[in-house]
């Protein structure tokens, strides 16, 4: 096993902290526990990740639908609000209007809560948190090598035969080159379910097989119900830089949407603009290397710093005015963590469904 691979994010001491009933990760909750205990370190950490590294952490997800690869590879820079999701959408049982107020009291980065409306793709992640965890640092680490590393498995799936459009997803080339993945119905996306060890054909690197987050049981690439995706998806993989565009009116309308009016985002101006990594959103979980920990650790404790000082800022508007907050939905239903799944209306699930009828409940 490779030395990338022995770092592990403290899934033990996350369960401790779920089960004591936090359900949004104020700036406030520490993480102590995990910053107090340094990651394993080795004379490969800080050094770039190799490619066959790198196609065996991404080979579970290279053939999603580009916008919902683009939104799972920001969130999973968050994996304490990616595990702190999971389990509140796991509890939830409101729908409709309360489903949304409870989400708006959220304070996740809206990567994530994007990924709420998804279920199939937030529970990947939620329940494999060491692979959330490494995928992530991966990403921050180089993004342009991690996107290349998608590509050259898409297109290792398409020799294949396995990789091709049909009724819930169109596959496609730009102008550069790079495979894309879109939707069929621009309007319903589908999270497709497949065996790594099947779809890419023989795998070259025996020393670094496909992450093993998936169902050994899955074959050929499959799907289950299809989920609305509303406003819920606005980024999209900038391929050859390895970033992500921005559909500025599609955040807009969701940040205004799914955050409460005190944990609302400055608007988007313009059209598009580039995503930006927030270290604020990682709370105290380390990063994997030195060098990672040496770019963001202390940016984020800046940042920390100013969103504490928001928080505060939040907690007295809450206070001076419960006609908001009895507006804005049931906040102790929130705080028991609310609900499971859909009715809101920014990305509700389909009737649709494809051949394999798996669900995303």
């Amino acid at each position: 096993m490779s030395h990338f691979r022995k770092f592990r994010l403290r899934v033990s001491t996350l369960a401790i902290v779920f089960a004591l009933g936090i359900p949004s990760l104020a700036p406030g909750l520490s993480a102590g526990a995990m910053a107090q205990t340094p990651p394993e370190q080795s004379p490969q950490m800080g050094k770039t990740i190799s490619a066959p590294e790198l196609q065996s952490l991404v080979a579970p997800i290279a053939l999603y639908p580009d916008a919902l690869l683009a939104q799972m590879l920001m969130a999973s820079t968050y994996p304490l609000e990616v595990a702190a999701a999971t389990i509140w959408l796991k509890n939830n049982r409101l729908t409709g209007d309360a489903f949304d107020a409870a989400l708006g009291e959220q304070r996740w980065d809206n990567s994530v809560k994007s990924l709420v409306h998804f279920p199939d793709a937030l529970n990947l992640m939620g329940n494999q948190l060491e692979w959330t965890h490494q995928l992530g640092d991966a990403y921050l680490a180089d993004p342009a090598a991690l996107m290349q590393s998608v590509q050259s498995l898409r297109a290792q799936s398409q020799q294949a035969g396995f990789l091709k459009s049909g009724n819930q997803m169109v596959v496609s080339t730009d102008p550069q080159s790079h495979i894309i993945i879109a939707p069929a119905n621009p309007e319903i996306i589908y999270v497709p379910t497949y065996n790594p060890w099947v779809v890419y054909g023989p795998w070259p690197y025996v020393a670094y097989p496909p992450y093993a987050v998936y169902n050994p049981a899955w074959g050929a690439v499959a799907f289950g119900v299809g989920f609305g995706v509303g406003y819920a998806l606005w980024a999209t993989p900038y391929w050859g830089r390895g970033g992500f565009y921005i559909n500025n009116a599609y955040y807009n309308r969701f940040n205004y949407r799914y955050n409460a009016a005190p944990y609302r985002y400055p608007p988007m101006a313009g059209a598009h603009s580039a995503w930006v990594y927030n270290p604020a959103h990682r709370y105290n979980v380390p990063y994997s290397s030195p060098a990672l920990q040496g770019r963001y650790g202390s940016a984020g404790a800046q940042i920390q710093n100013v969103t504490q000082a928001r928080q505060s800022a939040q907690n007295y508007w809450h206070q001076n005015a419960p006609a908001h907050a009895a507006q804005s939905g049931n906040a102790g239903a929130a705080r028991a963590y609310g609900g499971t799944g859909g009715g809101n209306s920014g990305a509700r699930q389909s009737s649709h469904s494809g051949h394999s009828g798996h669900s995303g409940h």
